[in-house]
C-alpha cells in the first residue's frame, strides 16, 4: 500500500527475489472464434496444463468513441467481470496450475501473470479484474496483491519483427537516459502536467518535449535509435477491425497516425519503454508490442487525475531502480490511494513487454524514496521513540489523504479493501472508522 504520493518503497525492495511466472497461452481454436486453447505453466515449465476458454461477449470492452478529452466512463459490474474472467479461464486441470502458482508467488514474494496470445480479441478483454474470492490479501483482484502483476505478450512468430523475448539489456545510470515527451492540447487537457512528472522523476535524464506534436515529429521520434522512453500524450480512436489508431495534435488539428504505420515503424526498435498516455489505447499497444521491449496503453477512459497518479508511480517507481511490472504496480497504487477520483481505474493501464528489465536504472533501491518530515522534537526523545511519531505521522498523512480520495464515492461504494484499510489506520490513530459522508 502507498503510504504517500509517489511512495515506491513497496516495490524498490532490496533483495525481493525474483518473481514466479505463470504463462498462460490463449489461441483461437479453429472453427469457433469465441473458442480458444489454452496450455499454461508455472516458471521452468515441467509441468504443463491444457484446457480451453470460451470468450463471453459481455467481457468485451465497450465501444470506443473518439474523444478529444480524457473523461471517465463506468464500466458496471467490475467485480462480477474479473470473477467469471477467472473461473472460465481457472477451470479443471488449470484450477491446479493456478494453485501451484499462488504457492509459488507466496513462496518468492511475488508472481507474475504472463497472458500470452496473438489474439486482438483475448487482448480486448479485462485481464486486470481477474479476481480469485479465495486471495487472502485484502483484495481479490489478483493484480492488486501486493507484488503480483497482469502482465501481457503478443507475439507474431511469423513476421520479420524484433524479438525482445529474454533480451539481455544493460542497466542506464540516470544521466545516460534519454526521454521524449509527445504532447497533445485536446480540451481539457494540460499538456504541460506530463513532461513535468517526467523531469520531475528524472532531473538528471536528457528530457525533450514536443508541445502540439504533428505526425511527421512521432515519426522522427520512433525512429531516432538513441532514446530510451517515448512519452506519448493523445487519444484513441476505433479503427476498422477492432483496431485504434492514435490521434494528436491539437484540438483544431488534430492528425491521426494509424495502429498499422506505428508497428511498421517501430519494427526492429531499440526502445526500451514506449508509454502511450491516451484513452483507448490497448490495442493499439497490443498492435506495437511484437515491435518493442515493452509499451503501456489504457484500456477504454481514464480520467486525468487518475492517469497522472499512474503516471507519477509509474515514473518515481522507474527511477528508484524499479523493473517495468513493479513500475506499473507502483502506479496502480497511486491510482487507487491518491487518483481523487472512482478507484476502480488502476485496471485501465496495461502494460505488454518481452523484457521486465529492458528499463532498470542503476541506482541503489530505495535511492529516491522520501519520508514526510518528521515535526522537530526535542533532541532527548529517544530513537524508539522518533520512530514511533515517524510512524503516527506517516499514517494520519495516509488517513487523510484516503478520506479525500473516498469521502465523494461514498461508504455503500468503497470497496472492502480500502474500508479495511480505514478501519485499521483509524484504529492506530484513534479516530472514527469509515468514510466520513
Amino acid at each position: 500500500m502507498a503510504l504517500f504520493k509517489n511512495d515506491v518503497s513497496e516495490y524498490v525492495t532490496p533483495g525481493r527475489p525474483e518473481p514466479a511466472r505463470l504463462v498462460v497461452t490463449i489461441e483461437p481454436s479453429e472453427g469457433d472464434p469465441d473458442r480458444h486453447d489454452v496450455t499454461a505453466h508455472v516458471d521452468d515449465g515441467a509441468v504443463v496444463a491444457t484446457g480451453s476458454f470460451v470468450l463471453s461477449p459481455e467481457w468485451r470492452t465497450l465501444g470506443t468513441r473518439t474523444p478529444t478529452t480524457k473523461t471517465f466512463a463506468p464500466e458496471p459490474n467490475r467485480p462480477k467481470v474479473g470473477a467469471q474472467l477467472f473461473s472460465a479461464l481457472f477451470s479443471g486441470a488449470l484450477s491446479r496450475c493456478w494453485a501451484q502458482a499462488v504457492e509459488r508467488g507466496r513462496e518468492q514474494g511475488a508472481l507474475h501473470i504472463i497472458i500470452r496470445s496473438t489474439s486482438y480479441a483475448v487482448h480486448a478483454l479485462p485481464w486486470e479484474l481477474i479476481a480469485d474470492p479465495t486471495l487472502a490479501s485484502g483484495s481479490q483482484y489478483v493484480g492488486m496483491s501486493e507484488g503480483w502483476s497482469v502482465i501481457r505478450e503478443r507475439h507474431e512468430p511469423h513476421s520479420d519483427a524484433a524479438d525482445h523475448e529474454g533480451a539481455a539489456v544493460e542497466p542506464l545510470e540516470p544521466a545516460q537516459l534519454r526521454i521524449l515527451a509527445l504532447t497533445s492540447s485536446f480540451y481539457g487537457v494540460d499538456q504541460t502536467n506530463d513532461p513535468h512528472l517526467i523531469e520531475e522523476a528524472f532531473p538528471a535524464a536528457d528530457l525533450v518535449t514536443f508541445p502540439d506534436v504533428r505526425a511527421s515529429q512521432l515519426t522522427q521520434a520512433l525512429q531516432r535509435d538513441d532514446v530510451h522512453v517515448v512519452h506519448v500524450l493523445g487519444t484513441g480512436q476505433r479503427a476498422r477491425q477492432g483496431w485504434q489508431d492514435l490521434v494528436i495534435g491539437t484540438a483544431d488539428r488534430p492528425e491521426v497516425v494509424s495502429g498499422r504505420t506505428l508497428s511498421k515503424i517501430l519494427r526492429g526498435s531499440t526502445l526500451r519503454l514506449l508509454v502511450l498516455a491516451a484513452c483507448d489505447s490497448d490495442q493499439l499497444a497490443a498492435q506495437i508490442a511484437p515491435s518493442v521491449h515493452a509499451v503501456i496503453g489504457i484500456r477504454a477512459a481514464i480520467s486525468d487525475a487518475s492517469c497522472l497518479a499512474f503516471l507519477g508511480g509509474l515514473y518515481s517507481a522507474l527511477a528508484s531502480g524499479a523493473t517495468t511490472a513493479q513500475a506499473v504496480a507502483s502506479g496502480r497504487a497511486q491510482q487507487v490511494a491518491f487518483a481523487s477520483s472512482l478507484g476502480d481505474e488502476w485496471a485501465q493501464p496495461v502494460l505488454f513487454q518481452h523484457a521486465d528489465r529492458a528499463l532498470v536504472l542503476a541506482t541503489s533501491p530505495g535511492d529516491s524514496v522520501t519520508l514526510p518530515a518528521v515535526p522537530d522534537v526535542p533532541d532527548a526523545q529517544s530513537p524508539e521513540d522518533r520512530v514511533r511519531l515517524l510512524e503516527s505521522t506517516i499514517r494520519q498523512a495516509n488517513l487523510r489523504a484516503l478520506r479525500e480520495q473516498w469521502d465523494p464515492v461514498g461508504e455503500a461504494d468503497t470497496p472492502a479493501f480500502v474500508r479495511q484499510q480505514l478501519e485499521e489506520l483509524a484504529a492506530a490513530h484513534g479516530t472514527p472508522a469509515g468514510v466520513t459522508r
